[in-house]
């Protein structure tokens, strides 16, 4: 069985898991590729590396390694979720890479399990009973998860956002206003501060700090907020409406 989630924090929480019941063969994944977000026709890891502070190259050695040692015997386990974008779109992206490597690939959707968000959420003591949710696919359902995700290929918007269970396109400039909305009701304030209003409103479901800020360089850029003061660290700059 292959494990595959989409952050570490998932990945911690599933190794901390097997250690306490003392489960040595396993082998996860937390691949990081932020599929919501972006151009997904870029090489993905060029535009990590310019979006992302945090960017890894783990996505690239995993993908090897499964060409070099998935068959059709392999078991997938994909951790997703259908309130999480960046865990949705994994599930679809794995189906379309994985569906003519192997037929055994099941899900777990963390969102089924007490309306949780994403398994980076859960305590490790949890996974047991999360694992009562897998799902096997059949080879009919991953098609059609992989057909979507070529739909979204297609496409490539600049944002996919899930939107009562379904995968809306959307371009960072719908949520301009959403951000400059908080920001006048703020006031003068620290990008952190905006960040953390964007997140507790859910601008962008269940988005994290990187994207706000992400699109907040864009409001600067386009002279829709200014920095007043500097800071010594990025996050710790002094902004307001220009």
């Amino acid at each position: 069985m292959i494990d595959i989630c989409e952050n570490f924090g998932g990945a911690g929480c599933l190794k901390q898991y097997y250690i306490s019941k003392k489960i040595r063969d396993y082998t996860i994944y937390s691949l990081g590729m932020r599929l919501s977000v972006g151009d997904i026709k870029e090489n993905r890891l060029d535009f990590l590396r310019k979006c992302c502070h945090d960017s890894n190259s783990s996505y690239i050695e995993a993908f090897n390694e499964l060409l070099d040692n998935v068959n059709s015997d392999t078991k997938i386990r994909i951790w997703s979720s259908k309130k999480d974008d960046d865990d949705y779109m994994l599930l679809l992206f794995l189906c379309n890479f994985l569906k003519d490597k192997t037929n055994k690939i099941s899900v777990i959707f963390s969102s089924d399990y007490k309306s949780v968000s994403s398994i980076n959420t859960l305590d490790y003591k949890e996974i047991e009973s999360l694992l009562n949710y897998e799902k096997s696919l059949s080879e009919e359902e991953i098609q059609l998860f992989s057909n979507q995700w070529e739909n979204l290929f297609e496409i490539n918007s600049e944002l996919r956002v899930l939107d009562e269970g379904k995968v809306k396109n959307k371009k960072y400039a719908d949520y301009y206003d959403n951000i400059l909305n908080i920001l006048r009701e703020e006031g003068l304030c620290t990008i952190a501060s905006l960040i953390a209003d964007c997140m507790i409103k859910r601008v962008i479901n269940n988005a994290g700090d990187w994207l706000y800020l992400f699109l907040i360089d864009h409001l600067i850029e386009l002279n829709k907020i200014k920095i007043i003061e500097k800071g010594t660290r990025h996050f710790a700059d002094i902004i307001d409406l220009t």
